[in-house]
């Protein structure tokens, strides 16, 4: 075996690769990953230490011990913060690495859809928050201000490369330069934000979620994926939020309308808005639209009196009949009715 293939066998010992969970409700936030002690003794890590995390993209964790009923199942729990850090969701495999992280020695912020006016006090502040926290280069970071206010951040430069830790001796500094999240098509709602409805998550995950990242495994199957689903209950019990939270664990393109939005005194514009909807969420599938008040646009054909309404029933029939995306763009409606 040569030298280079020796290195290679080394390097892969020293990586495993674990099936994503959620993290349960107390680890929320602090940037945990809860592995087995088995994982934990081959890999040589300790509780405390920094482990590297890899889906799409790489990020770092601080190694927590599983919870007992988790020991030999091959999976790690972290929350949608490191999820979304490292590009993976609920079930996907990612792989971890004990890694040997520096002390950063200069760090840049940049605000996420906010404009801050930032000065040497909040900067100072925003240091203090993140105390021994390891970060990596594009990691989105999450800092409370007061107590129902959180701010997004992206680390757009870090110094030295890979890995890094806060320390009370690190630079950091918060551009005024206001950046995007191109990966945020709804706002950023998972799963763990959701409360109360745990069986109505887990019915939806199987309905939406998993055609749109798993299509294939229901074209082995021959089996059609939904076109629509329906959520219905009393406003303010969550329906639109369950809407979001699935987009974006599923990474799908979210659409959001309302449903007398989509009504026009003008013949034809309705039909019109919505052939638009639908050529918008084909073309950037995977991808949900959430129609809310889907009743004030298709109520039961039965009660259809007006000429409009009845062509708008009509066209959004034959438009979600016509779908060529069938399982990469679901209409998910919502009435309290």
């Amino acid at each position: 075996m040569s030298a280079k293939e020796n290195e290679e066998s080394d390097t892969n010992k020293n990586i495993i690769a674990l099936r994503v969970q959620e993290a349960k409700k107390r680890d929320i936030g602090r940037n945990i990953a809860r592995i087995d002690q088995e994982t934990m003794e081959v890999l040589d890590i300790k509780t405390g230490d920094v482990i590297a995390l890899a889906g799409k993209k790489e990020s770092a964790g601080i190694a927590w011990p599983s919870y007992p009923q988790d020991s030999g199942l091959g999976i790690i729990r972290i929350d949608s913060r490191l999820k979304k850090n490292t590009g993976s969701s609920i079930d996907e495999t990612i792989q971890i690495r004990k890694v040997n992280a520096q002390p950063a020695q200069n760090i840049v912020l940049a605000p996420i859809s906010v404009k801050i006016k930032s000065n040497p006090r909040f900067e100072t502040f925003v240091k203090r928050k993140l105390h021994n926290y390891p970060v990596t280069i594009d990691d989105f970071i999450y800092i409370s201000i007061g107590i129902s206010r959180e701010i997004m951040f992206k680390v757009i430069s870090i110094r030295p490369n890979g890995v890094c830790i806060i320390k009370p001796e690190t630079v950091l500094h918060i551009s005024e330069h206001i950046t995007e999240d191109e990966e945020k098509g709804a706002d950023y709602v998972t799963y763990e934000d959701v409360g109360g409805l745990d069986r109505e998550i887990q019915r939806v995950r199987e309905m939406i979620e998993l055609p749109l990242r798993h299509p294939s495994l229901f074209k082995r199957l021959g089996i059609d994926p939904p076109k629509g689903v329906l959520l219905r209950g009393p406003p303010g019990c969550g329906k639109t939020l369950l809407a979001k939270a699935v987009a974006n664990e599923s990474e799908a393109y979210f659409i959001s309308i309302n449903g007398p939005e989509i009504m026009s005194k003008f013949y034809g514009e309705s039909e019109k808005k919505l052939r638009n909807i639908f050529t918008e969420a084909e073309e950037k599938s995977p991808s949900i639209i959430f129609i809310d008040e889907i009743d004030a646009i298709a109520p039961k054909r039965e009660t259809v009196t007006g000429e409009v309404e009845r062509r708008v029933v009509a066209q959004l029939l034959a438009l979600m009949d016509g779908l060529h995306s069938r399982g990469k763009v679901i209409v998910i409606g919502a009435t309290n009715r």
